[in-house]
Formats: C-alpha cells, sequence, structure tokens
C-alpha cells in the first residue's frame, strides 16, 4: 500500500484493527496511548506524534519501508 497522506495511515489503523477484531480502547491501551490519539490518528489528523504512531503500527504488526 503507497502512504501518501495522514488519511491513508489513518485508514491503514482503523482497517487492521477492524480486521484484528480490537476496539479502539484495547489497542489504545495495548499500545499506551489514549483512545483520543487513537481516534485522532484514525481519523487522519496531521499532527498526530510520529513515535506514538510507529508503535500502533508496530502492535498492529504493520511494518513501515520507506523507499527513495
Amino acid at each position: 500500500m503507497q502512504i501518501t497522506s495522514t488519511k491513508d495511515i489513518g485508514n491503514l489503523v482503523k482497517e487492521t484493527r477492524k480486521k484484528q477484531k480490537l476496539t479502539q480502547v484495547q489497542l489504545a491501551q495495548l499500545s499506551n496511548v489514549g483512545t483520543r490519539f487513537l481516534s485522532d490518528l484514525e481519523s487522519g489528523k496531521p499532527t498526530c506524534e510520529i513515535e506514538k504512531t510507529i508503535k500502533i503500527l508496530s502492535n498492529l504488526g504493520v511494518k513501515l519501508i520507506a523507499q527513495e
């Protein structure tokens, strides 16, 4: 999947979370973030912290790969 916006990241997180049958509360607790942060991330908020975002993606089993 090509990521070109924060909306893309949010959609990826939301779709993956739902496929794994996790609630926002469960994923937030697993990732040690607030549910508000997770909600903002899934909505594509552009100012979400990258470190927390990477932690959530990692907990979902999503690997980030950058290509030049």
